[in-house]
């Protein structure tokens, strides 16, 4: 397993050359992109430019959102189908092996029989489609009662679901193992080792208030891991080690639950937390191969010669990246 930064997790916003800064700062080992502004950039730039702070930072590309809509009707999921192909090259140029969509928990179109076909048919060429790449896709909860208020009819929203669903798909779809969820559904840590062998593709860890029933959340409830200790964040990658899981682990907290802190104080919150966790899981923690200095007028990322030089990244400062 390693540590993964995303910039939707906790909600950040920067120059990417300031955020891989903070990323490196703090103990993460990968970040997720976004695979639409990194393919203009490459389309504009080229790859090695658009991908170059990243690989000189030796930072893992952890995920990235797959930009298709499963619940629109033929034409609209065709349409999204036909530009991923080219969106997948780019997505391989960088070394991703993980893509992310969410389930709709509920629908007013669709009884469950009817949307369960159609997830499973779509999913199917999916995961055929990203299989050709390396890419393996995580079907992510919207666990919330009030994501299903008001909706005509329920869909999946427990992991019991999910992997039914999963069981049925092509094998490159998997589940992505959310705390938060978990915790939400009432399911048991146990029902990590029945998902499929593999078929993990990423963790999240959160954490939630002590004085709120857990079917009574609302996501922006949603805590820091090891906020407050209610959700059990080592226990679950002691579970998720015995699944044989070696992928990305992201923190994730709501936006308004971080008002009032810094970009800086955030990651360095994050990355402070999950090597807590790391520890109580007993977990290996392996030391970053450049720590950037903390002094106040040191080069920033990406504007030290002499760290560019040693990463073999020897063309110039450093522009927009994913």
């Amino acid at each position: 397993m390693f540590r993964n930064l995303s910039t939707v997790g906790l909600p950040l916003s920067g120059r990417p050359s300031e955020l891989i800064e903070l990323a490196l700062s703090f103990g993460f080992d990968a970040m997720d992109i976004d695979i639409v502004d990194f393919q203009q950039q490459a389309e504009a730039f080229g790859v090695e430019h658009a991908r170059r702070l990243m690989v000189s930072a030796r930072l893992q590309c952890g995920s990235f959102h797959l930009p298709i809509s499963l619940i629109g009707d033929d034409a609209a999921f065709n349409a999204d189908l036909a530009e991923l192909p080219t969106r997948l090259e780019f997505a391989q140029a960088t070394e991703a092996k993980r893509a992310i969509v969410t389930i709709a928990p509920a629908s007013d179109d669709h009884a469950f029989k009817d949307f369960f076909e159609l997830y499973r048919q779509r999913l199917d060429t999916l995961g055929g489609l990203l299989a050709n790449y390396g890419i393996s896709l995580g079907l992510a909860l919207a666990p919330e009662a009030e994501a299903r208020a008001e909706k005509a009819h329920q869909f999946i929203h427990t992991y019991e679901g999910l992997i039914g669903l999963v069981s049925v798909c092509h094998p490159s779809v998997g589940v992505v193992v959310d705390a938060w969820a978990l915790y939400l559904t009432g399911e048991p840590l146990s029902v990590i080792g029945s998902i499929p062998a593999g078929r993990i593709v990423e963790i999240r860890l959160s954490d939630a208030p002590r004085d709120v029933v857990s079917a009574e959340l609302s996501h922006v409830q949603r805590l820091m891991p090891a906020e407050t200790g209610v959700i059990p964040a080592a226990q679950i990658l002691v579970e998720a080690q015995k699944a044989g899981f070696e992928g990305p682990v992201t923190p994730w907290a709501d936006r308004s639950t971080l008002a009032g802190r810094g970009r800086e104080k955030i990651v360095r919150l994050a990355g402070d937390r999950l090597e807590a966790v790391w520890k109580e899981a007993g977990l290996p923690i392996v030391p970053r191969w450049f720590a950037p200095s903390a002094r106040e007028n040191a080069p920033r990322f990406g504007e030290d010669p002499a760290m560019l030089a040693a990463a073999g990244a020897l063309d110039g400062k450093p522009g927009p990246v994913a």
